[in-house]
């Protein structure tokens, strides 16, 4: 059973969101700063060191006797003096402008400043720390020297035989122990149940007494006072402490309670780590040919690799036990204990072979420069090894730190940033550490200290700047609330939210590697000196910045501006106003084009003369392309002029019922260039603005339906008349068509009189919406009341005279008059 080995552990919660958003945001930033910061100052320290043992140059006098004697000349004579003083000026007026460069030019010029710094630094880095010149001439030696090379193969074949006998004797003593040890193990893990279930009960019922005195407590302070009430709670939390301390020591006795069995397991498995001294004394006394060289290895071999190794990983099988819990002697977790054993034990493996192949080859007679540069490359494997550790352990401290923090609320926010920055500074000290040990730096230890403490001093500086800047605009868009501001306007404000974080957040990080960098005491100076990148990176920024900003508070001043025109003007129920809101809804989007790329030409050509590039060219060479492309493309100006005027004089609006070019339809869209009209039969008719040579437009102020009766030419007209005035009066009365009627039928009388037909004709006043539908109306009543009053329509009189009236005599068979015949 492994359960009573687990500490619960909770997931993460939620409650230290902004140490984690701090934290994140100094590994994705600023890791790779620290780390480059730290490289470049221990890196400076040899060349500080290399510098300081460097002789003296010789000085030397920078003018000669004849020299010296010409200048004396020339300060005296008045004329060649005031000359001399004149150039002098005319050449430090000169230097700042042939300084003069872009923030580009600068940008290169100080990265490639800075790349061969650092260049430099890493190789007296590597000069100090690890020198592989004396390499070649062993090898050499090797190759040449038979003394040698007979040396190395006497060393190297007794190694050889000392760990094939040193591990077959070491797993034959293994085999031979296997069933005392697993024996020992079976009565382990049987003591060990036993002991937790008698300590499961007793910690059971110690819970169920404390649960039962704790709930008579809270009823009998549910009936006194609130004093009695901060008792009870102060009594409810002390039995709470009483039960965590008792689990706590619960654990630990089951762990004391294990020590006989683990302690025997212990001192079966050093019997075996006992094999490798043992062959390697038989070996020395039975080798035919002994030699200091050859026992030199296989003793260091024989301590490193058996008693070193061995002793190690029984040490880590003590307390840790991965796959035997019923041994361990700590209370760790399974997954925790083989997660430590599975990384320190391979700490261990790359320690011990590492330097034993060393002290095989030191007697092998590897120079000591060369030996020297592999030991600190051992190391590094290491420290390497315990980066990789500390990174992937960055769950299992966080959860641990959360359960402290779960189980001791005034230590939540300590342990929250805890869990968020301890890894980094792990990874510090563990490479610091190895630098200042590899490149022998004095006072290396103590610099390690003073620059962490000013870390952390940077740290939490940057913090407070940050917790201000945050807060600042926390502050600013909570209290919108309270200035009175429209829904949208606030939602147009609001929504710059995630770019102001994301620009607070950027400056942060610039900030935070400055800070480092001063910190760390890296070489800023290159670049925040007197005409260096920096101050010119910051001036650029911040006048880009400045331009963004005025840019974007004058677009939503006048996006807000206009729209809140438009809902006032909507608060109104007058039709001009509603024909003003249809004017300005089509003429916004033009607006918003035009404004949009006035604001984007002048924020370009500040951020390019922010940069260093000279506006004058692209200026005139824009203006250059403007007139030829205005000279290619006169079509597309005539319509974007039309167009403008059009719309001002507010002859179109989108959903206007317009006849354009003989073609009737509805507008659907208007762009710079020309207007869309969807036609009765769907087609949807593009026509450009500088086309458009008759403009027809039904929805301006009202309509009128027109009303056109043609008659029989012996119709009374008169009747006609009095049935159009009747229709007209049902329809103005009527619910259906009363909105769509502005006034009572106008009766214009007769406007027609033909050979077979009179037409009699009146207008009947309609909105824009209404003319059809009246008029269809109107019509079809028309026909129904002339049937009802046998008022006829007119028909077709064909005059037919001369020969064709004698051929249609004839076809029809009239007689002839004449001779009382027919003819047929």
């Amino acid at each position: 059973m492994r359960i009573y080995m687990t500490d619960r552990i909770p997931h993460p919660n939620t409650g230290a969101a902004p140490y984690r958003h701090f934290t994140g945001l100094f590994v994705r930033s600023l890791l790779p700063a620290l780390l480059v910061a730290c490289l470049a100052l221990f890196g400076s320290l040899p060349a500080r060191a290399l510098a300081a043992d460097a002789p003296a140059p010789a000085t030397t006098t920078g003018l000669s006797a004849d020299q010296a004697r010409q200048l004396i000349s020339v300060l005296s004579d008045d004329a060649q003096r005031q000359k001399f003083l004149t150039t002098l000026q005319n050449l430090t007026q000169a230097e700042p402008q042939a300084k003069h460069a872009s923030v580009i030019d600068l940008a290169r010029e100080n990265i490639a400043l800075f790349g061969d710094r650092a260049l430099q630094q890493l190789h007296i880095l590597h000069q100090s720390i690890i020198d592989f010149g004396a390499i070649a001439p062993w090898v050499q030696a090797l190759v040449h020297d038979p003394a040698l090379q007979a040396r190395v193969g006497h060393i190297a074949l007794r190694v050889v035989i000392m760990l094939v006998c040193s591990y077959l004797l070491f797993f034959g003593v293994r085999i031979i122990l296997r069933p005392l040890y697993r024996r020992i193990s079976s009565m382990a893990k049987k003591h060990d149940h036993m002991v937790f279930q008698q300590e499961a009960e007793k910690l059971h019922k110690t819970r169920a007494e404390a649960t039962e005195a704790a709930t008579d407590t809270a009823r009998t302070a549910a009936t006194h006072n609130e004093q009695t009430k901060e008792e009870a709670a102060a009594t409810q939390a002390s039995l709470e402490d009483s039960l965590r301390h008792q689990g706590a020591l619960t654990q630990l006795m089951l762990c004391l309670r294990r020590a006989p069995y683990t302690l025997a397991c212990a001192l079966l498995e050093l019997i075996t780590i006992c094999t490798f001294p043992l062959i390697a004394l038989l070996m020395g006394v039975l080798d035919p040919a002994p030699s200091t060289e050859a026992a030199h290895a296989i003793w260091s071999i024989s301590w490193l690799i058996g008693i070193g190794l061995g002793v190690w990983t029984l040490v880590l099988r003590i307390f840790l036990a991965p796959q035997t819990p019923w041994l361990r002697l700590s209370i760790l977790r399974d997954s925790s204990s083989t997660f430590i054993f599975r990384y320190f034990r391979q700490i261990g493996v790359i320690l011990a072979w590492g330097f034993s192949l060393l002290a095989m080859l030191h007697a092998m007679a590897m120079p000591m420069a060369v030996s020297s540069g592999l030991q600190k490359l051992l190391l590094l494997a290491v420290h390497l090894f315990l980066a990789v550790m500390i990174i992937r352990s960055r769950k299992r401290v966080q959860h641990a730190c959360q359960h402290i923090g779960a189980a001791n609320r005034r230590l939540q926010s300590i342990m929250a940033l805890v869990s968020g920055s301890w890894w980094i500074v792990a990874l510090f000290f563990d490479f610091a550490l190895w630098l200042v040990w590899a490149a022998d730096i004095d006072g290396g230890y103590q610099l390690i200290l003073q620059i962490f403490v000013r870390t952390l001093v940077a740290l939490v500086a940057v913090r407070i700047v940050s917790i201000l800047a945050y807060g600042g605009l926390e502050r600013f868009m909570r209290a919108l609330d309270s200035w009175n501001l429209n829904e949208e306007t606030l939602f147009r404000i609001r929504r710059y939210y995630p770019a102001a974080t994301t620009v607070i957040r950027l400056v942060m990080a610039v900030l935070t590697i400055l800070a480092l960098a001063l910190a760390w005491g890296a070489p800023v100076y290159i670049l925040l000196g007197h005409d260096t990148l920096g101050p010119r990176i910051f001036q650029a920024a911040l006048t880009i910045l400045v331009a963004l900003v005025i840019g974007i508070l004058a677009w939503e001043v006048a996006n807000v501006t206009i729209e809140h025109h438009i809902r006032r003007l909507g608060e109104q129920d007058s039709r001009d106003v509603q024909i003003r809101i249809a004017r300005l809804q089509t003429l916004t989007p033009m607006f918003r084009i035009l404004f949009l790329l006035v604001l984007a030409v002048i924020i370009g050509l500040t951020v390019l003369s922010q940069l260093g590039i000279d506006t004058g060219p692209l200026i005139a060479s824009a203006s250059i392309f403007g007139v030829a492309l205005g000279f290619g493309s006169q079509k597309l100006v005539q319509d974007f002029i039309s167009g403008i005027f059009l719309l001002l004089e507010n002859a179109l609006t989108v959903g206007d019922s317009v006849t354009l070019n003989g073609t009737y339809g509805v507008i659907e869209r208007l762009s710079l260039r020309s207007v869309h009209v969807r036609a009765n039969d769907g087609s949807m008719n593009i026509f450009s603005f500088s086309s458009l040579s008759q403009v027809t437009n039904y929805n301006r102020d009202f309509s009128r339906a027109m009303i056109l009766a043609t008659v029989d030419i012996d119709s009374d007209t008169d009747q006609v008349a009095a049935i159009l005035v009747e229709i007209g009066k049902e329809m103005r009365n009527e619910e259906a068509y009363r909105d769509l009627i502005l006034a009572d039928f106008d009766l214009w009388g007769v406007s027609a009189i033909g050979t077979s037909s009179v037409s009699v004709k009146g207008v009947y006043p309609t909105t824009n919406a209404g003319r059809w539908t009246v008029e269809w109306e109107f019509n079809r009543r028309m026909k129904k009341r002339f049937e009802q009053a046998g008022i006829q329509y007119p028909r077709d009189v064909v005059d037919i005279q001369g020969p064709a009236l004698e051929h249609f005599i004839n076809s029809r068979g009239v007689p002839d008059t004449t001779t009382g015949q027919n003819k047929a």
